[in-house]
């Protein structure tokens, strides 16, 4: 009997230390990440914007070397080597308290060397969360110049179009940093809007009189851009009421050419209000015939890649059906490169149908 609870006793023992053992192995664990949906991207940057390194299937681990201010992005080691991925596609496991912060400058707690001087009434900003990136332009998917610590005061030099991002003097130099994490103090009354341009009306107002077919923008700021897509570059900004003569569109109603008085442009229809007589105007998916060549897609949905390759980042989704000029072939020949609403991009040519003359096609990636 002794020896029964003897051999009992000694078995909790073992259990116990196992147990604390096992636990002690799950804190010590290394940082990583383990994806919970059925595939997830590694991009080579911090952003949606990036390219893609590789494409890992669900259940991958990641040991994690890096994150951002806000943890939505951390870098991990990937078959593919050293990348990004969204930790909202993952589950967390590991200690993750010695794990850095992936900018390359990080200033020193209290004033910087520019905030130093800043008058209570000019327009500053007081940080007010742990970590800032301070980044080279507005927006997520620009490198980032400086991270700076809760608490510190920056001068606002410009606001962007959209009025998240203020541009503001580090010790580090100039840059934008996302103004939610930010307390704003001052006066802002003569702090410049970037990309605001003056009141553009047509060429001519008494152009667009009548029925002559005419967009007037409906929102507070519309981006006027080189071609018929969210990828082309912005000419200039118009502020709302603007009346735009229309030229020309791009064949499926959500892009119009217009005319204003800094030359043409392409604007987005969801955000104006038509009016005039649209009966005559050319479409540019009419040139999409005869000899002129084209892809016709033949799946269901096709990325249309910023390059020749599946590593290259997606532009757009296309649907089964949709027209596009084919402008040019990788060396390859497997990749065409096509112009649409998206601006200019690159499918797989073993999902599209081609028509015209494809053979005068230059290689051009």
């Amino acid at each position: 009997m002794k020896n029964k609870r003897y051999r009992l006793a000694l078995l909790g023992l073992l259990l116990l230390i196992a147990g604390l053992a096992g636990t002690v192995a799950i804190a010590q664990a290394p940082a990583h990440l383990v994806v919970n949906t059925a595939f997830l991207n590694v991009r080579s940057g911090p952003g949606a914007g990036y390219a893609i390194l590789t494409v890992v299937p669900g259940g991958t681990t990641l040991p994690v070397i890096a994150r951002n201010e806000n943890m939505t992005w951390y870098q991990v080691q990937s078959p593919a080597g050293d990348g990004y991925v969204n930790s909202n596609y993952t589950v967390r496991r590991g200690d993750f308290s010695g794990i850095p912060w992936d900018s390359p400058v990080n200033l020193p707690s209290g004033l910087t060397t520019a905030a130093a001087a800043v008058a209570p009434g000019d327009a500053h900003v007081v940080v007010n969360t742990a970590f800032l990136n301070v980044r080279q332009g507005p927006g997520v998917g620009h490198p980032v110049v400086a991270v700076v610590p809760g608490g510190t005061v920056l001068p606002v030099l410009e606001i962007s179009l959209d009025g998240h991002w203020y541009m503001v003097e580090t010790a580090a130099g100039n840059g934008w940093l996302r103004h939610m994490y930010t307390i704003t103090r001052g006066n802002y009354d003569d702090v410049t809007q970037t990309g605001i341009s003056p009141h553009i009306h047509s060429v001519s107002d008494s152009a667009i009189l009548g029925r002559a077919p005419h967009l007037v923008v409906n929102t507070a700021y519309l981006n006027i851009r080189s071609g018929p897509g969210v990828g082309n570059g912005i000419i200039l900004t118009v502020p709302g009421g603007s009346r735009l003569l229309v030229t020309g569109g791009a064949g499926n109603g959500n892009w119009y050419e217009i005319e204003t008085n800094s030359g043409p442009g392409w604007v987005n229809a969801s955000y104006t209000a038509a009016r005039g007589d649209f009966s005559r105007v050319p479409s540019a998916s009419s040139r999409l015939n005869g000899a002129t060549p084209r892809a016709i897609t033949n799946i269901a949905r096709l990325h249309i890649r910023s390059g020749p390759g599946r590593s290259y980042s997606s532009m757009t989704i296309v649907p089964a059906g949709s027209v596009l000029e084919i402008t040019g072939m990788s060396s390859d020949g497997i990749w065409y490169q096509v112009n649409g609403d998206f601006g200019t991009g690159w499918l797989h040519g073993s999902f599209v149908v081609t028509r015209g003359n494809v053979g005068v096609m230059g290689m051009t990636g």
